[in-house]
Formats: C-alpha cells, sequence, structure tokens
C-alpha cells in the first residue's frame, strides 16, 4: 500500500506545482514618474486571484527593495504607488503572488528601458473625445458621423475600415477595449489589442502600445489588419515583446 501512496503525494504535489498560478497577464499601461522620484504607476493585470492580498508588487533597485500600496481601479487595472525614490536606471518591478503559505515572483518587468521612460509629450492636433454615450454595451463599431472623424495623417487606407469607429470610454484600458471586440473579430484579446495598435498608431503616446491616449478616436481595424493575428500564441508572443 505504501508503494502506491508515495507515487500519489509525487503526483499531487507536481499538479499543484503547476496549477497554482492566477495571474495570467501584467504589464505597464501608464508610467506616471519620472527617474529621481517616488514611483507610481498603472498595471493592467488579468487574475483569476479575487483579492489583491494575494498579490504584491516590489520595486527593486540598487539601494534596496520597497513594496508598493495598491489601489485597484477596475477588474483589469491597478494603481502602484510608493514613498521611495527610484534612482536607479536599471529599477524593475516585481509582481509576486501568494500561494501555499509563500510568495512566488510571477514577472520581473524593467521600469525605465527605452519605451517607458516617461517624457514630455509633444504638442499635437488631436480628435474630438468620444462623447459619454460611447459605451460598450453593444460591443460592435458604429459608422462615424462626418464632424467625428479622426484625421488619417500617414495611416494607410488599408489599415482601417473605412467610416467605422470603436465604441469605448475614455478611462478605458486597451486590454478591456480589445477584448470587447475580440469575440466578433474572431481574434484572442492579444490580437484584437494589436490590429487596434496598427489601424491607429497616432493613438498611442510615443508609438508605445501601452500609452493609449484617452482623448482620441479609435478606427476600426481592417480584415487584412485582423489577419496577421489569426494565431493566438504568436499575437500574445508579439505583444508581450513589445
Amino acid at each position: 500500500m505504501k508503494t502506491l501512496v508515495y507515487p500519489l503525494l509525487l503526483l499531487l504535489l507536481s499538479l499543484s506545482h503547476f496549477s497554482w498560478a492566477a495571474v495570467t497577464h501584467v504589464s505597464i499601461n501608464q508610467m506616471q514618474f519620472h527617474l529621481g522620484l517616488n514611483p507610481k504607476l498603472k498595471l493592467n493585470i488579468v487574475t483569476d486571484q479575487p483579492s489583491v492580498d494575494k498579490l504584491q508588487f516590489v520595486v527593486a533597485q540598487q539601494s534596496g527593495q520597497e513594496r508598493l500600496m495598491v489601489t485597484p481601479v477596475n477588474n483589469f487595472m491597478l494603481q502602484l504607488t510608493g514613498l521611495e525614490d527610484v534612482t536607479d536606471a536599471n529599477a524593475e518591478l516585481i509582481v509576486q503572488e501568494y500561494h501555499v503559505n509563500q510568495w512566488r515572483e510571477v514577472k520581473r518587468i524593467t521600469l525605465f528601458d527605452a519605451t517607458r521612460v516617461p517624457t514630455k509629450p509633444k504638442p499635437s492636433i488631436t480628435a474630438k473625445p468620444l462623447v459619454a454615450s460611447n459605451t460598450l454595451s453593444s460591443e460592435s463599431p458604429k459608422p462615424l458621423k462626418e464632424q467625428q472623424k479622426a484625421p488619417q495623417g500617414d495611416v494607410a487606407a488599408d489599415l482601417v475600415q473605412a467610416d467605422c469607429e470603436l465604441n469605448y470610454e475614455a478611462q478605458q484600458t486597451l486590454w478591456r477595449i480589445a477584448s470587447a471586440y475580440a469575440k466578433s473579430w474572431q481574434l484572442s484579446p492579444y490580437g484584437a489589442m494589436l490590429a487596434i495598435f496598427d489601424a491607429n498608431p497616432k493613438a498611442f503616446n510615443q508609438g508605445e502600445i501601452h500609452g493609449l491616449r484617452a482623448d482620441v478616436v479609435l478606427r476600426c481595424p481592417s480584415l487584412s489588419v485582423k489577419e496577421r493575428y489569426r494565431d493566438a500564441k504568436q499575437a500574445q508572443q508579439l505583444f508581450e515583446s513589445m
């Protein structure tokens, strides 16, 4: 009997090792501080954890580590703040999850890489903001009114669907917007985010996919753009590499 129990225990322990992780996505949505200031940023997160108490976010730099304070913004975004100035250009954000009486590291994110160091925004002509009635309740694009059309600039015509904009509210994240349209577009949320990004390059601060502006009209990506991201796994890998 003992010879059967021992292998079963090993199997259970092995399964628990692979099933504990509840965080399936984490990325920086908005950097709200500069090098030399207190940490303040918004984080995109997708997790099965019912409480943020089971999650921990730590800024690690040469002088030491600080656990950040967490305030939920919505189901997919957290506001993180700290008290100690971040003076290390190589500082990292460590994401940890509590499981089986210990904290386990989920991901490390470099805070001040070339694409995320905050700089003063360049003056630009912006499109009119969406009206308050534009919500995701219909989860379907609506035709653009002539006076609402965003300037196309150097966006190629084959990247967008003619006379079509996305319904969303200014405070919503790219992840939330993409998730609302992903199913009807037959894409994963990652593929939908990439398609929106390709179709609206002027809608993102400094061309950074994590820097969606709140004051723009988003055009609907064309079918040819959506076709680029049908492979869900490749789309996720591409998004996480950006």
